[in-house]
């Protein structure tokens, strides 16, 4: 795979690119998009450079004579990439100070899938994938020395807009990238064998320039485009859809799509929540009362880029201000990173910047040695999504400074060790990183820093500033100037800040003993009362042995100082809870001593793991006194079963749980329920059923059992449901519950009612009847004769009988309800219809109010907008739901651009039930599916085959069966702001 290797240095003919934009739909002129730029006052905005000299800027970055260095993507179409090769590296400079970028270069040319760049170590590190690439230039004469060497492939090339990208150096020496979640990579060396290779998709990874190490260091979120550090070290990551900032800790696992609640290790049991504490899309006052327009908050859900600003010419008050470009806003957001005891809090201020340009679409933003700001634009009126195509003959960079822009004469590459270390205290963070950079580099060249080292370690002893120690301490990290002892010894320091550093560094050291800091970790587990090295305490459990790891993470967890911050208690399970596998004796021996979700997620992961694990559970809890540890563990024991079948647990589990239904403690009650339905006897299923249909269970007890039957199916399991949905009780639930069966009674039953249900069960019952070919035939007869009709059939589940497989059902769909497929040229045609069919003047003598009832029908069981709806898609509040096309086109082709994630699949289930929906996660026992209105898990055994299509989850003819009238209200509603 050569797709990068052609780079060469520039030829004497310019490349020109071609636009796929219509005709007649281009940017404003320079001029004038900027003078629709808005910054707070005291502030310039200057054109620094913009087409032909730049275009199609992706990611920019500052050599050490403060050059700006830009990368130029030509290859990518507005949803893919291409393998032309065209993308490729500018090189500019402002040579007199005027904010102007007059000086331009082409370093190099004949690039594709260009994503990131970085500089250091003698020449330019490049994301485009499948590589992580490294281009020569050790003699900084501006053109490269050869060809490009390869430091890792695997990147993804199916990856789309959620491609890696990405590059900047963290205060550990480390080089820092993304991925976003579209397709999984394997990475590895070149050679390496798929065994050897580290998987990835949503994350923030870092590879090491000296030693070749490559890891993941945190993964979630959806598309990461965006990683700064703060003046303590603390990496903030920006990304789209899901909340918009997040605090990097080393293995962390985020939210991947909000209350999706599935991971692809089975056993991360919740993810890790955001770090803001607002949205740019909405707020409570809005969901609550619709009276806002999502720009009032920041724009929307589509971010790009961070900066977090520690230059030293604007004003005190940005120091630390994190900035991040809103596509859909149009606008930079501005994000205040606060911090008290606990956790930080992105906090919104006022925007930085708001553009009356529709065709702004801010990319990079960094600031150089003058302290101000330089800032990209894409200059398009698409963005990942966009498929009409892509205006590749624009770009602009702008520079924002305090006041008038001023020069600053630089050559770091220059400076003497000396200089280098004293750089380390400037105002501006850009010396500081540049300067550290280059005494590493020096350290990797073999030179003698020894003098450097002992002045950097009279900046940390004697400088009061916890800011200047820690850039000493990076320094003489990265630059080989740390031993062992003197690192362990700061465990000790009276600052938070050097102890959470010492922490971090001691277990990033391949080379350290353990030994020299495995009983100082404990210690300070049971001591500390600092967040921030509590967390990463908990983050270095997971880089320390297994055997290792226990009893550090038994203080870290049942430290007796009040409730656990739920991030934190969630990065103490991920390190306890292969230790929880290893030795299950050990940890039910000190199971009552951790705080309730801990001793939950405990009880689940044993369960688990093995029907001895599973009686070893039971068996303690049938000798334990305290009925909060029992209902701990009993209802963890339940959420460990939902795979399991009644024949792996022997009689005596059965009658340990039977024995609790009749607890003095409710919690006791109403999981013991749940447990006798899927492990008791016969004896214990009669009181299950008994507590289902008696009229004096109370509705938590009744669901339990209803829950614990579904999971089981035992016999008669059809006649239970058919008595809940004649008495009216739990009937959606009861509805759900039968699509595990294959009853004809149990269906006559729900058809004969059907008149009588509500909205809400009718769904319901639609889903239950379209899962298996016996009850769709039915279905299909009642529609034919008129008894149910036809609108009541989303186009959901139409893709489902179709899913079926049957060619006679298929047929008779097509005859009363119409066609799922349309080609290409089809959807074209559609898609320009509808949007001349939707112009303005009707859209707005829309109803709204019949917009949102349609919503709601057809639209709210997997999106949500204004507060209704369901999290099974992206939120629709923050999305670009005013610009027709892309409404139009989302809607009308929703697999132009689907996530791996969000393929479809058709499950076929050996008792003759399909499945259609997204396989979330697989394992050698399970298989999570994550339907249109539930998340199903499965054993292996129960599947006959998974058909992967190359679909979205949304289905197509989502229009098909509204009126022209219906069609306006509803686009009217997407495109309101909710009043």
């Amino acid at each position: 795979m050569a797709l990068l290797l052609s780079c060469v240095q520039a030829g004497a003919q310019e490349f020109t690119p071609r636009n796929t934009q219509a005709a007649g739909q281009h940017p404003l002129a320079p001029a004038e998009a900027i003078s629709r730029l808005r910054v707070p006052d005291g502030f310039q905005i200057t054109l620094a450079a913009a087409e032909p000299e730049v275009r199609q800027p992706i990611a920019i970055t500052f050599d050490d004579r403060g050059r700006l260095w830009v990368a130029e993507s030509y290859s990518y179409d507005g949803s893919t990439f291409t393998d032309q090769p065209h993308d490729r590296i500018l090189i500019f400079e402002d040579t007199n100070g005027d904010g102007v970028l007059d000086w331009r270069k082409v370093f190099c040319e004949g690039l594709t899938h260009l994503t990131g760049l970085e500089l250091g170590f003698g020449g330019v590190w490049i994301t485009a994938p499948p590589h992580l690439a490294f281009l020569p230039d050790a003699d900084h004469d501006d053109v490269p020395d050869g060809e490009a060497v390869v430091h890792l492939d695997g990147w993804s090339l199916k990856a789309e807009h959620n491609s890696v990208n990405g590059l900047t150096w963290g205060p550990d020496g480390w080089l820092y990238g993304r991925h976003g979640i579209k397709q999984p990579s394997r990475v590895g060396r070149p050679g390496d064998a798929i065994e050897e290779r580290v998987e990835l998709s949503c994350s923030i990874w870092r590879y090491h320039p000296t030693d070749h190490r490559f890891e993941v260091v945190a993964d979630g979120t959806i598309n990461p485009w965006g990683l700064d550090f703060n003046d303590h070290g603390q990496g903030f990551l920006t990304t789209s859809v899901v909340e918009h900032l997040w605090h990097l800790v080393p293995g962390a696992h985020y939210q991947r799509w909000k209350d999706r609640g599935v991971h692809p290790n089975p056993h991360v049991y919740e993810t890790m929540t955001a770090t803001s504490d607002h949205l740019h899309w909405s707020s409570a006052k809005a969901v609550d009362q619709h009276n806002a327009s999502t720009l009032d908050f920041g724009g929307g859900h589509s971010h790009c880029d961070a900066m977090i600003y520690l230059g030293d010419r604007w004003p005190q008050s940005y120091r630390g201000s994190l900035l991040t470009s809103n596509i859909h806003g149009r606008r930079i957001n501005r994000d205040r990173l606060v911090r008290d005891d606990g956790p930080f809090r992105g906090v919104h201020a006022d925007d930085f910047l708001v553009a009356r340009d529709p065709w702004f679409r801010a990319v990079s933003m960094e600031y150089g040695p003058d302290g101000d700001v330089y800032v990209t634009d894409w200059s398009d009126n698409g963005e990942c999504h966009d498929r009409d195509g892509v205006h590749r003959t624009s770009g602009r960079i702008y520079k924002i400074t305090w006041g008038k822009p001023i020069r600053v004469d630089v050559d770091l590459g220059q400076a003497t060790d000396k200089q280098l270390v004293a750089f380390q205290l400037h105002a501006n963070d850009w010396f500081v990183r540049h300067a550290r950079r280059i005494l590493q580099e020096r350290d990797a060249d073999g030179d003698d820093l020894s003098e450097a080292h002992a002045a950097l370690r009279d900046i940390f002893h004697r400088h009061p500033d916890d800011t200047r120690k820690l850039r000493a301490l990076w320094a003489l990290h990265s630059s080989g100037g740390i031993d062992d002892h003197w690192l362990s010894e700061l465990l000790s320091h009276d600052n938070e800040h050097v102890r959470c550093w010492a922490v971090r560094l001691l277990v990033d050291d391949a080379t350290l003993s353990r030994a020299t800091y495995l009983a100082r970790f404990a210690e300070m587990a049971e001591t500390e009362t600092s967040w921030l090295v509590r967390m990463a305490l908990a983050s270095a459990l997971q880089r320390i042995d297994i055997k290792q790891r226990w009893a550090i993470a038994v203080e870290l967890a049942t430290k007796d100082d009040g409730a656990t911050e739920p991030n934190l208690e969630r990065m103490i399970w991920y390190a306890i809870e292969p230790v929880i596998v290893a030795n299950s004796d050990r940890a039910l021996d000190a199971v009552e001593s951790f705080p309730q979700k801990i001793r939950r997620w405990m009880a689940r992961r044993i369960g688990s793991d093995s029907t001895r694990s599973a009686s070893l559970l039971l068996d303690h809890l049938a000798h334990t006194t305290r009925a909060d540890v029992i209902a701990d563990l009993l209802e963890g024991f339940n959420d460990s079963v939902s795979v399991k079948s009644r024949d792996e647990y022997s009689e005596s589990v059965g009658n340990v749980i039977e024995t609790l239904i009749e607890h003095d403690d409710r919690r006791v009650r109403v999981a013991a329920v749940r447990a006798a339905a899927v492990t008791g006897g016969e004896s214990g299923l009669r009181r299950v059923r008994q507590q289902l249909h008696a009229a004096e269970t109370d509705r938590t007890t009744r669901q339990a059992a209803l829950d614990g039957l579904a999971r089981r199916n035992p016999a008669g399991f059809a006649r239970d449901l058919e008595r809940l949905i004649v008495s009216s009780r739990l009937t959606t639930a009861a509805l759900r519950a039968a699509t595990k069966t294959d009853d004809r009674k149990l269906a006559e039953t729900v058809l004969s009612r059907f008149g009588e249900l509500e909205p809400n069960e009718r769904v319901a019952a639609l889903d239950y009847l379209v899962a298996r070919r016996r009850s769709a035939a039915r279905l299909l007869s009642a529609i034919e004769s008129k008894t149910i009709a036809a609108a009541e059939l989303s186009a959901g589940q139409s893709r489902q009988i179709d899913a079926l497989g049957d060619k006679a059902l298929q047929g008779r769909l097509h005859q009363v309800w119409g066609t799922l497929r349309r080609s290409p040229a089809e959807r074209v045609h559609q898609i320009k219809d509808l949007e001349k069919r939707l112009d303005p003047s009707r859209i707005a003598t829309a109803s709204l109010s019949r917009g949102r009832e349609l919503f709601q029908k057809t639209c709210a069981s997997c999106h949500k907008l204004f507060g209704d709806g369901k999290s099974v898609g992206p939120e629709l509040t923050g999305a670009n739901r005013r610009d027709l096309h892309y409404l139009v086109s989302n809607i009308i082709d929703p697999s132009a651009a689907v996530p791996a994630d969000f393929r479809l699949s058709n499950l076929l289930t050996t008792d003759g039930r399909v499945m259609v929906g997204s396989v979330v996660r697989q394992t050698d026992s399970s298989t999570t599916i994550q339907t249109a209105t539930e998340t199903v898990e499965l054993p292996t055994d129960t599947i006959e085959t998974i058909q992967l299509t190359s679909k979205s989850l949304m289905p197509d003819g989502l229009l098909d069966s509204l009126s022209q009238q219906q069609i306006q209200d509803l686009f009217a509603w997407l495109m309101s702001n909710g009043h």
